[in-house]
This record gives C-alpha cells, structure tokens and sequence, in this order.
C-alpha cells in the first residue's frame, strides 16, 4: 500500500496519474510475485466466488443436464451470509474492521461472513452440488448441476484424480498432508463406482480449508 500511495503522490512522475497508479497496482510484487508462503497469506473466497468457482471448473448446466443453468443461485449464497444484490452497508458485505478469529490481528473483513453456520452451509452447498444438483422451480426454470465426467475418467488412479483437482481448484497448492488424506478416502470408494471416487474427491477438496482460503 505505501507503494501505490508514494506512486499516486507523485513518485517518479505527476501527483495523482491514474495510469501510472494502475500500473504500479498491477505490477505490484504482491500481485505478481511468487508463490506467498506467508501463513498470514490469502483471502477467504467469498460465497458468491465459492459457488461460482465451483460451477466454472466442472462446466454448470441444468439440473438434468441437458441445457443450461438459469444461473439463480443466490437463495444459496443467501444462507453463506451474503445476499448478493443487498449488501448491509456502505461498506458492501464486508467490515473492515473484522480480524480473522485466532490469530493477533490480522485483518480479514471477508470472514466477518463465517459462522458456525454458514461453515456447515458452504459444505451443505458443496455435498448437493456434488452429489446431487439444485432442482428446477419457480425461480429456477432450468434448475443447476455440474459435470464430472473429466474427473470420472481419472478415478482408477486416485492419486492422479486428486492431483488433477489440486491443479484445477488450488493452483497446486494442497499440502501433502492433505493429498494423501483424499487419496487414502478415495481409494477406500469401489474402483467399480467411478462416479462415487469423482465425487468423493471434488467435496472433500471443495470443502476443505485450504480450499476455502485462496492464496
């Protein structure tokens, strides 16, 4: 921050450039800088961008699979603690004086949205997305569910299946501790039920902390 600001005051050019505070933000070592190893490193994800994430990595269409999603999902948002067209306060859905719980200090306003409720929702979230789907109704003409046949046809290889979701959910960042806990559940699934060893991986790694906090 004292970066950007010492650009914005003028630092090697005119006070207050727009461009060049832009393009010191975006070229900030902290946006593109090496892998963070910091623990105090990240960002919860957000409901919306919880949900949304999910559905973008395993192609969301409707519930029976067969057209489109009609994209009504914020009743599902809603029950995360973040009603998406109605933020509370000027300060949109996230205080900035919220500190994340257990540590000294450290400021997060995201986790002012977690609770010991909207933790057991996000998993709920997770487990009908997964196992089952969001069904058609009144405001949800097409009703949402996503496609795990790309991780199906890895299934017979549980460590490979697990690292294919550590590269298309986490960026490669799962520890190893937590790798080798999937595969363990994985493996523990019928090789015969594929569909079961697909699912099984993608809620176990959707539903996890490390998942959970972007980095």
């Amino acid at each position: 921050m004292a970066h950007i600001a010492s650009v914005f005051n003028g630092s090697g050019g005119a006070r207050g450039g727009l461009r060049a505070v832009v393009k010191a933000i975006l070229l900030d070592p902290e946006a593109r800088g090496d892998v963070k190893t910091d623990p105090n490193y990240g960002r919860l994800r957000h409901p919306a961008q919880f949900i949304l994430n999910i559905l973008r990595a395993f192609g969301a269409r409707s519930a029976d699979g067969t057209a489109e999603s009609d994209g009504y999902l914020n009743p599902q948002s809603v029950q995360m603690g973040m009603d998406v067209f109605r933020p509370p306060s000027v300060f949109s859905y996230f205080s900035p004086s919220t500190v994340v719980p257990g540590t000294n200090g450290v400021r997060g306003p995201e986790f002012g949205l977690l609770s010991t409720s909207t933790v057991l929702r996000r998993a709920n979230f997770v487990n009908t997305i997964v196992f089952s789907r969001i069904a058609a109704g009144g405001n949800a003409p097409n009703g949402t569910s996503i496609d795990l046949s790309g991780m199906q046809a890895l299934a017979a290889e549980p460590a490979q299946l697990v690292d294919a979701l550590d590269g298309l959910l986490m960026h490669g960042t799962m520890s190893a501790e937590m790798r080798q806990s999937i595969i363990g559940a994985v493996t523990a699934v019928s090789a015969a039920n594929t569909l079961k060893r697909a699912r099984t991986a993608v809620y176990l790694v959707a539903s996890s902390s490390q998942y959970e906090v972007e980095r």
